[in-house]
């Protein structure tokens, strides 16, 4: 519903106005915030490399661009961001994190193996679906759930403290934000299939936009999402 403002046939449509403002704000971290992705989409990759660390860093990624959006930015460094962060998600959920990258991981090579398959039986389809619809179920929760792990940062001590509720709880509260959120999170979800599919597909020759923002910003995407819908609809 629309709240509107009439004053000397001045008339303000505070609809549209939030809008605008997402919009400026959406242009700022585009802009100015650009070299903080890069920062942060290098750091990811970093942290990512040793695998059973991937789930965390993810977290943390994903929480620094939420916090980015809402333009609730701190004053200490991108890289002490981005790190406290990370530690934070490591304490929360480390050897959860190991469990949703091994089922990713193979997630992604039974679409691949049974994918290749279905060109010789149509038996195969079916398999390569249910592979393809998991990972959409477990990713439409995941762009939701790990900015929800986080609870508060304290940018003077340079302290990010993580949600008192268990993953479990954090999950199904993520879940119903995905089914509200439902053409803000599918938007994301193919875009940034599309993104990191493509990178794989032409890896090495991807290697500047792995390490720049190839993970950046499908992870800005997921906090637009997460943070604000209507930018959706414009």
């Amino acid at each position: 519903m629309q709240n509107k403002f009439d004053n000397n046939n001045f008339e303000i449509d505070t609809e549209q106005a939030k809008k605008y403002a997402f919009r400026v704000r959406l242009r700022e971290v585009f802009t100015d915030g650009l070299f903080t992705l890069v920062k942060w989409n290098f750091l990811f990759v970093i942290c990512s490399l040793p695998i059973v660390t991937i789930a965390p860093a993810v977290a943390a990624l994903f929480n620094c661009t939420n916090l980015q959006v809402t333009d609730d930015r701190p004053q200490f460094s991108a890289s002490k961001w981005f790190f406290a962060s990370f530690k934070a998600a490591c304490r929360k959920m480390f050897v959860p994190g190991i469990f949703f990258t091994l089922a990713n991981i193979v997630l992604v090579f039974g679409f691949a193996f049974y994918l290749k398959l279905a060109g010789t039986s149509a038996v195969y389809i079916p398999l390569a679906s249910f592979s393809l619809l998991a990972l959409v179920i477990i990713w439409a929760v995941a762009i939701h759930a790990f900015p929800m792990i986080f609870r508060e940062t304290d940018f003077d001590a340079g302290i990010v403290s993580t949600n008192d509720k268990n993953l479990t709880e954090i999950a199904k509260e993520a879940a119903a934000l995905a089914l509200t959120k439902t053409k803000a999170t599918a938007i994301v979800l193919i875009l940034g299939f599309a993104v990191v599919t493509a990178q794989f597909l032409f890896f090495p020759a991807s290697t500047p936009v792995v390490l720049t923002l190839g993970f950046a910003l499908p992870a800005q995407a997921a906090a637009l999402a997460h943070t604000e819908p209507e930018i959706i609809d414009m």
